[in-house]
């Protein structure tokens, strides 16, 4: 991804250098500034659509935070489900180590907010959640924390390459975010067994949905199917919640 990046940077600053120096005629220099234009690095998919996905994936994050302070203040989780906001603590904690490893301004500031949060909300689990509630956080922060941890000391210390880095962490932060799918999935399958669609909450899959869509075009635009791929996953989970919300409805 970095070389992608930088390559697009160098066309943008060659071509100026290239006009002055060879004083080509209006027509041609007129043809240099398109390509240079083309091949910059300045397209939609490769600027706009990350950084509205930074806005969008932070949103999704502090959708939370009225439930969360809630809780605190009733001192109770009552129905409210702690395990995912263990699960956002990793996955955030494993995207972050990606975008170290592959150096994306994008997959950090869209993670890091998530890290915090995720902490904040898993230390309100661990204080008001039941004694299995507490367990099941205790095992995926810790679990997965650690599994962070060990690939951090193998990309520092142990991978003499940068792809087996960016494979090493991307595997790894995909792997969590396939196990995070799974609480949607099993709301999908009761939505179609009650022929009900009241658990899902259609501006928070609408939000999902269009996450998922910008990361998508930002990583085929860059042609890392690391963010590619896990996020066409969380696009066609969002559309079929859509699709379960207007039949069931």
């Amino acid at each position: 991804m970095r070389l992608v990046l930088a390559l697009g940077c160098a066309a943008g600053l060659a071509a100026p250098g290239v006009l002055r120096r060879k004083r080509k005629t209006r027509g041609q220099q007129q043809v240099v500034v398109v390509t240079a234009a083309l091949t910059g690095g300045g397209s939609l998919a490769s600027t706009v659509a990350p950084s509205l996905g930074v806005v969008v994936a932070n949103s999704l994050f502090l959708s939370s935070v009225p439930a969360v302070v809630g809780a605190r203040s009733a001192s109770s989780l009552g129905d409210l489900n702690p395990l995912p906001w263990a699960f956002t603590l990793v996955n955030c904690l494993a995207w972050l180590h990606y975008a170290f490893v592959v150096r994306n301004k994008y997959a950090f500031f869209s993670n890091a907010l998530g890290v915090l949060l995720g902490l904040f909300y898993t230390m309100t689990g661990m204080a008001y959640g039941s004694k299995s509630q507490r367990s099941q956080l205790e095992a995926v922060a810790v679990g997965f924390s650690l599994a962070t941890l060990v690939a951090s000391f193998c990309s520092c210390f142990v991978l003499e390459t940068l792809e087996a880095r960016r494979a090493l962490a991307g595997l790894l932060a995909n792997a969590i975010l396939v196990i995070f799918y799974a609480a949607p999935l099993s709301t999908l399958g009761k939505v179609l067994e009650t022929k009900s669609a009241a658990s899902i909450y259609a501006p928070l899959s609408a939000l999902n949905t269009l996450n998922g869509a910008l990361w998508v075009a930002y990583g085929i635009a860059i042609g890392d199917y690391f963010i590619a791929a896990p996020n066409a996953a969380g696009l066609a989970l969002g559309l079929v919640q859509l699709a379960c919300k207007a039949i069931f409805h």
